[in-house]
């Protein structure tokens, strides 16, 4: 029989954890009041944590702690030594996101498991093998995958896999979304996502500059709830080892219902029967009540009759949810009557002896004695009735009676005061023993001086100005005197890059890379190793297949969320010849990752920041497109920007099966350049994608970063700094 599986619940609240335990949860992720992504949701006080874990462990469920945002340099010891807390009090492993919080984990804590975050953008087997050589023990997938293709991850790796089964669905590529950190600086990578993709947008047909009148104002990119439903008995037999709800905003009802709905399937499954076809529908049907924008089988089965755009922001409840909340209040709290452990008793009395109380669980036994000796009483004997009533007064436990035998002599007599301590003893020790699952000892706190060693001194070096381009008509702009590293993107005609005369020539690949596209690169590997002295990677899977494949140098690009010294010293201890910073990395963080890398470093100095990622289109609503495989000669494809509700604009492109959604206006350090140049980084990107002064831009950048001041390339508000020169995340 394969192994049983895990079902993994959400809890936002000390309502919710209790509602998912007693609903019948195997799992629960959790978040503390920092470090996690979600914000906004009560989450717990470190005492709140002790006791959720040791209340969970009795109840032979697990606690994985959320650790799942960006870190800074300023706040990763702390997060460190939240992550040994966690350790220390027994919880069964962290969900981790940022590569540096992850080496450090490993380097200071080896015995605490971490279970890689969907926010690290694992959609394939080498992104998993690059994370097996990390020493992790599970990896949450990514949504966006087809029930093929994780059954081909699970036959091509060794690590667990995790999956969401159920609920809200991000519209972009978890991790790869700057929308709501470049419009409303709440950055999703911190926890603090804005969701603006469940607000109302309209189409905008460039060419012609008119807005489509059928679809004007409407949630464009908010996309239906997620239920897998029965879909995964096929994933149980795939190999999938957990499956996870998304919920942690939502209330008890919403987990326990859901709970109570894939519990069904899961035990169904594993006793060999059908499930109950009315049964399963109530359960299902109870679980839509909680919420719902509509549902939808997701990546899992992809059908041209399950559209996954919602139309609507906000969901909806149904007309029992007041009786489905009064049901599950039985639920939400601590001495619950669902879901208690058997205790059994052993009591042995005998006049003059000290009485012993032996009780054990499913799992730990303990024996403890009366204070005070046991004596003899003719008229008020300790009868069994007695001694029965005493030992079942559980309420204020998790602890349900099983058997109670009793050896005593005639006529023995205890005080039911001495019964009722032998009890409150012998649970509170049961307890305690099922609370304490790894036994392991407290360790002290990690300081900032050892965490931060010392790194040797790096050679300075002149800045120098890097450039993407992205159409063989721009070749033109690449000026070698002004141009030093020029990336290349792999579509692009390879016989033009032979003629490019330049110091560095670099392979571009995108975050998001198919089975296709990397059975081309590796066909292509000999070709590419004669052209190119490097190649950018966007992905840890495509870091992993470079590395295992080619001689190339790797530089990691922007979509690597670097924004601390540890995550770019991860890389770099992995192969990693680069690095450029996080979009969302301020001039502090910059400054502090260089004082401590000795890898060279690159910033985007003049984009159009890529927003999102997604697989879904947009303009399949417009066009009303059920195949979302032939893109390529679609008029559609990249014709059209997204206009909200404050009139901005957002060109939207659609290009090997993927939509891209770019910012309104460049990021650009243009005036701004010298202050950068300081902190020592090496490359100055420019990147020419919907630039329409690539060569002004160009020329500026260099003069710029030379000494020279350059004025008229940035017309009025028409650009942002985004965070380089802010702290707001």
């Amino acid at each position: 029989m394969k192994r049983k599986v895990e079902l993994l619940a959400p809890a936002g609240s000390m309502e919710s954890f209790y509602a998912a335990v007693n609903s019948g949860a195997d799992s629960v992720y959790l978040g503390g009041k920092l470090f996690n992504a979600r914000y906004s949701s009560q989450n717990f006080e470190n005492d709140e944590m002790k006791h959720v874990i040791a209340y969970a462990h009795n109840k032979n469920v697990k606690i994985y702690v959320t650790l799942n945002i960006l870190l800074k340099d300023v706040e990763i010891v702390d997060a460190l030594n939240y992550a040994l807390f966690l350790y220390e009090n027994d919880v069964d492993a962290v969900i981790v996101q940022d590569l540096g919080l992850l080496y450090l984990i490993k380097k200071f804590i080896p015995g605490l498991p971490v279970n890689i975050s969907t926010q690290s953008v694992v959609y394939d087997e080498l992104g998993i093998k690059f994370f097996e050589e990390c020493n992790v023990n599970k990896v949450i997938m990514a949504r966006e995958l087809s029930v093929g293709q994780l059954k081909e991850a699970v036959k091509n790796t060794d690590s667990d896999l995790e999956i969401f089964i159920h609920g809200a669905l991000c519209t972009c590529y978890s991790g790869q979304c700057y929308m709501s950190s470049f419009l409303g600086g709440r950055s999703g990578n911190r926890g603090k996502c804005a969701q603006p993709c469940r607000l109302s947008y309209s189409f905008l047909e460039r060419e012609t500059n008119e807005l489509s009148e059928e679809l004007e104002v409407t949630p464009l990119l908010s996309l239906k709830d997620f239920m897998a439903g029965e879909t995964i008995t096929e994933l149980i037999e795939a190999g999938i080892t957990t499956f996870k709800i998304e919920g942690r905003m939502k209330g008890p009802e919403f987990t326990a219902a859901v709970v109570e709905y894939y519990r069904q399937i899961i035990d169904d499954y594993y006793a060999g029967k059908k499930s109950d076809i009315k049964k399963l529908e109530e359960l299902k049907e109870r679980a839509i009540a909680t919420f719902s924008r509509g549902y939808t089988n997701g990546y899992l089965k992809p059908s041209p009759d399950d559209e996954m755009f919602a139309r609507t922001s906000s969901g909806v409840k149904g007309d029992n949810i007041e009786d489905i909340q009064e049901e599950t209040k039985g639920k939400t709290h601590e001495f619950s009557e669902f879901r208690r452990n058997t205790i059994n008793f052993d009591l042995t009395m005998k006049v003059g002896e000290k009485a012993v109380l032996t009780a054990w669980d499913n799992r730990n036994k303990v024996v403890v004695t009366s204070d005070d000796d046991c004596e003899t009483s003719l008229k008020n004997p300790a009868t069994y009735e007695i001694i029965y009533e005493q030992l079942s007064k559980l309420g204020n436990s998790v602890y349900s009676l099983g058997d109670i035998n009793v050896d005593s002599q005639e006529d023995v007599f205890i005080r039911k005061s001495s019964l009722n301590q032998l009890r409150r003893d012998a649970v509170e020790m049961l307890y305690e023993m099922g609370a304490n699952r790894y036994g392991r000892k407290e360790t002290k706190a990690v300081t900032r001086n050892e965490a931060f060693p010392e790194v040797p001194d790096k050679q300075e070096g002149h800045p120098k100005v890097s450039l993407k381009i992205n159409s063989e008509d721009e070749v033109y702009l690449i000026d070698k005197v002004k141009v030093k590293r020029v990336y290349i993107p792999y579509d692009l005609n390879m016989d033009i890059v032979k003629n490019i005369d330049v110091e560095e020539k670099y392979l571009y690949i995108p975050n998001i890379v198919s089975k296709a596209q990397y059975n081309m690169f590796k066909n292509n590997m000999n070709l590419y190793e004669e052209l190119f002295e490097g190649v950018c990677v966007n992905n840890l899977g495509s870091f992993y297949f470079f590395k295992e494949n080619s001689s190339l140098k790797i530089h990691c690009g922007p979509f690597f969320n670097i924004i601390n010294s540890f995550s770019a010293r991860l890389l770099e201890e992995r192969g990693a010849e680069g690095f450029t910073f996080s979009v969302e990395a301020n001039i502090r963080d910059i400054e502090g990752i260089m004082r401590n890398t000795s890898a060279r470093s690159e910033i985007a100095a003049h984009e159009y920041v890529q927003m999102m990622v997604m697989k879904n289109c947009p303009m399949s609503m417009l066009k009303k497109c059920k195949n979302l495989e032939d893109c390529s000669s679609c008029e559609y494809r990249n014709t059209y920007s997204l206009k909200d509700r404050k009139g901005v604009y957002f060109n939207v492109e659609r290009k090997n099966r993927l939509t891209n959604i770019y910012n309104s206006v460049p990021l650009s350090l243009l005036g701004k350049t010298n202050d950068f140049v300081s902190s020592g980084i090496e490359y100055f990107l420019v990147d020419t994608k919907w630039l329409e002064n690539a060569e002004e831009v160009v020329d500026a950048m260099y003069c710029e970063i030379n000494g020279v001041s350059t004025d008229g390339v940035l017309k009025g508000n028409n650009y942002t700094r985004g965070h380089y020169l802010k702290n707001i995340l």
